[in-house]
């Protein structure tokens, strides 16, 4: 009792993080609640929601995505955690496209509303700023959000993910950063007719943000280099750009961009808070 007192006294500010639950369209889902070391009950945070992608779990997405550091942030993030497929192997988010056929019982759109909606009753969130990452199959679950739920999502980042289908328009438009090694081979640039997992190459993704968020239809280009080619298209306002982030010579994985020198998390968080990048170097 008095080692434990002691430490206390020693970090009276360690990051809480636990694994929680909640019923949405009757199944009881998973995740993962990241708060700041100083989090405080009468401030309120953003939140962010960080997707994993196909096949990996939530106990280890914190590390892998870099957002585990953000402890020292004033945000609370959650990693929701999608549903196990029946040959109960591989985890997945229902993206659409194909995979509402695949997984038409699985409403993830539901669940993550539910989520936005109900954790405010239990952590000090701003509701006004509602932010989604996805990975992989995880940022095609956040283009889908940022479709469906466009008017409870403030922005969304996604990391080497496209568009299953463009035929819902978003009632609100929602600042898009886009990150994606040019070098993808599992979600490669030019986009997938395959039945069972099509998706749109990534130049019509972006330009379809660019319409839907009233952007004018020549990006900026703001960095052009033998690393990093980095596209900016701006509203009139400047409060719903679209960027386009291009990581030369790397691929599929979060972790290995980040490694090259381009820190995801670091510029992710920069773009929701300035709308604009962290570093935009060689």
């Amino acid at each position: 009792m008095k080692f434990t007192l002691i430490l206390f006294l020693l970090f009276p500010f360690l990051g809480f993080s636990q694994i929680d639950t909640i019923v949405s369209s009757n199944i009881q889902r998973t995740y993962k609640v990241q708060l700041p070391n100083d989090y405080n009950k009468q401030k309120d945070y953003p939140i962010i929601f960080v997707l994993h992608g196909y096949h990996h779990e939530i106990l280890g997405m914190p590390e892998y995505s870099g957002f585990d550091k953000f402890v020292d942030r004033d945000c609370i993030i959650i990693y929701p955690h999608g549903l196990k497929e029946e040959n109960g192997i591989n985890y997945f988010w229902n993206s659409g496209g194909a995979l509402s056929q695949n997984y038409g019982g699985v409403d993830d759109v539901k669940f993550i509303e539910d989520l936005i909606d109900k954790l405010p009753n239990k952590y000090a969130i701003n509701k006004d700023r509602v932010f989604v990452v996805g990975h992989s199959n995880g940022g095609m679950m956040s283009y889908r959000l940022a479709m469906e739920l466009s008017h409870k999502i403030t922005a969304m980042a996604n990391v080497a993910g496209s568009i299953m289908f463009n035929n819902i328009t978003p009632k609100s438009p929602v600042p898009i950063l886009h990150i994606h090694g040019t070098a993808d081979t599992a979600v490669p640039l030019s986009g997938s007719k395959h039945p069972s997992w099509p998706y749109l190459a990534i130049d019509d993704v972006l330009n379809q943000w660019v319409e839907w968020n009233k952007c004018s239809k020549v990006a900026d280009t703001l960095v052009n280099s033998k690393s990093y080619l980095h596209l900016k298209w701006s509203d009139k306002n400047n409060k719903n750009n679209v960027i386009g982030s291009f990581i030369k010579n790397q691929g599929h994985d979060w972790a290995q961009i980040t490694n090259s020198g381009f820190d995801i998390p670091e510029n992710i968080w920069s773009f929701f808070n300035t709308g604009a990048l962290y570093t935009l170097k060689d």
